[in-house]
Parts: structure tokens; C-alpha cells; sequence
């Protein structure tokens, strides 16, 4: 299992996705995140490095976009690393940004996801498992909800009610390391932020894995 955590995606721009973050160490992308209010992102706690964030582009590329430094770091705090349960970070930004048409933020999903639920997934994550290959531009792909059962066929006790799993059915279209703390949303809310899956991503059988947003909420509403 990969903690790091598109396969079979393709190219999108910033205006389809204006809440897409990217989290940035020493010039390269580390993790994504969510635009989730003027002055935060939402990510994965596993993200938890020295990071810039990237705001307003879907290009990774010098000179594009804002940068904002982070003031606050809040991991949620029934985090779990070793079971990577809770897998929630909150990242307050220096200051708040002007939304326009590519920078906007997202709406949080109260409902938790149900069985074959139509998403999308983004990111700067590798585009080749085995191997990597890291793309200057933003991928999106579109996947589904995996109810409980499919889930756990897959990854057994490793998964608990705060994780759900999103892929297709048939393999080949996944998350992967880069994406994780990036954006799962279904209907047009942010449903998911990506945790983990195995080393080798889009296997048949094995969906990524994502923190379930629905049962953060009260905490995100009461830290933001």
C-alpha cells in the first residue's frame, strides 16, 4: 500500500475545476488540495510537510497562478497514520483569496456516498503505475462510488466507516501518488479527499481510497 497516493485521466482546465489546489515542497507538487473557504484547503493529513499553495492554475508551471504560504496547520484529531483513519488536514492560507472564475470554493457533501455514484477525481499525480511520470498539467477523470462491500472485499479491516472507495469497475482509472489530499467530488460536491491505495494504482479490484468528507464535516464547519 502506497500512503503517498490519475491514471487513465485527461487534461482539464483551472475554470472546470477552480477549487483545485496544488501543495508544492522545493518546486514540486507534493499532494493536491480543495479550496473549501476564502482562506482555506482542505487536504490529507498524511500531506503534512512544509508546503506553498498553489491557487488558480492548471499548470504547474513557474509563473502561473498564486502562490499563498500557510499561517495555521490543523490535522483533524482522531487522525489515525498507521490505519491513515481521519485522514483530514486543514490548512489555514496567509490570506484570503479573490475568487473569480478560477478560483472558487467548493461545496462540502453532507450526504455520504452511495453505491455507484458518478465523481470525478483531479490531480498533478503520476499518469503511469508502475513507474511515474508527472504531468505540467492538471488530469481529471471520471470514476464511481464503490459501496461498502467492494470496498472491503478489496482491503478488508483496513477500511472503516471514515473511508469510502471510488475507481471503475473494469480497472485502469484511479488516483494516484500525487493526487492524495486532492478533490473527489459527485454531484457537484466535495465528497472525498484522497487517502490511499496500493502501490501499483488502477488495479481491477483495488479503488483508491478516500477520507469520507461527510464525517468531517462537523468538524471542518467548527475549525474554518
Amino acid at each position: 500500500e502506497d500512503e503517498s497516493r490519475i491514471i487513465g485521466g485527461k487534461p482539464c482546465s483551472i475554470n472546470q475545476r477552480p477549487f483545485q489546489v496544488a501543495l508544492i515542497k522545493r518546486g514540486q507538487i507534493l499532494c493536491g488540495g480543495s479550496l473549501v473557504g476564502a482562506q482555506w484547503v482542505l487536504t490529507a493529513a498524511h500531506c503534512k510537510q512544509p508546503v506553498r499553495v498553489l491557487i488558480g492554475t492548471d499548470t504547474l508551471r513557474e509563473g502561473t497562478g498564486e502562490l499563498r504560504s500557510i499561517s495555521r496547520l490543523q490535522v483533524h484529531p482522531s487522525y489515525n497514520p498507521r490505519k491513515n483513519d481521519n485522514d483530514f488536514m486543514l490548512l489555514k492560507l496567509n490570506r484570503p483569496v479573490h475568487f473569480s472564475s478560477n478560483i472558487k470554493k467548493i461545496r462540502l457533501a453532507t450526504r455520504c456516498p452511495t453505491d455507484g455514484m458518478r465523481c470525478s477525481v483531479s490531480g498533478w499525480g503520476t499518469t503511469k503505475s508502475p513507474g511515474a511520470k508527472l504531468p505540467q498539467n492538471l488530469q481529471c477523470a471520471a470514476i464511481q462510488a464503490f459501496g461498502r462491500n467492494e470496498c472491503t472485499r478489496a482491503y478488508g479491516n483496513a477500511i472503516t466507516p471514515n473511508m469510502f472507495c471510488a475507481g471503475v469497475p473494469e480497472g485502469g482509472i484511479d488516483s494516484c501518488q500525487g493526487d492524495s489530499g486532492g478533490p473527489l467530488v459527485c454531484d457537484g460536491v466535495l465528497q472525498g479527499v484522497v487517502s490511499w491505495g496500493m502501490a501499483v494504482c488502477g488495479r481491477r479490484g483495488h479503488p483508491g481510497v478516500s477520507s469520507n468528507i461527510c464525517r468531517a464535516v462537523p468538524w471542518i464547519r467548527r475549525t474554518i
